[in-house]
């Protein structure tokens, strides 16, 4: 089982060319822990960024390692490939002028299905204010178990 712990540098040796980027995300925050999803939003952009240069290798491998993620991690896991890496590609390229839709080629079996719960998730709202105030409402009216 993959552990919270273990998301970055499997993610590192997967995807070497992210190292770069890595350290100058690390040398921002100045020692302090970041955190999960500010980790995998960085990667994130870097995806994003290396489609709209051509470069698909660290989009392959990116994906790749996000799939094993969602396969073999933990619940916490999960939770931050999807959120934290296919939501976050999804909203960033949503800014591009290709768009979110060209990454699709690239997910595996579990990303698909994230990626679809992101998209419902999504379906209706224009902005992250939106999608939180749903979530709440949500779990708020989920009966108790």
């Amino acid at each position: 089982m993959i552990k919270k712990t273990e998301i970055m540098p499997l993610i590192l040796a997967k995807c070497p060319s992210f190292t770069p980027t890595w350290e100058k995300h690390q040398a921002f925050w100045e020692g302090e822990e970041a955190g999960n999803y500010n980790d995998l939003g960085e990667f994130a952009t870097f995806i994003v960024d290396a489609y709209a240069r051509q470069e698909t290798e660290p989009i392959v491998a990116a994906f790749a390692t996000i799939e094993e993620l969602l396969v073999g991690g933990d619940e916490e896991v999960r939770t931050a490939a999807a959120i934290g890496f296919l939501e976050d590609v999804r909203n960033i390229a949503s800014w591009r002028p290709f768009g979110a839709a060209v990454f699709i080629q690239w997910l595996g079996p579990k990303s698909i299905e994230a990626w679809a719960e992101i998209e419902e998730m999504w379906r209706g709202k224009t902005n992250l204010a939106d999608v939180v105030r749903a979530e709440q409402l949500a779990a708020k009216n989920k009966p108790k178990s």
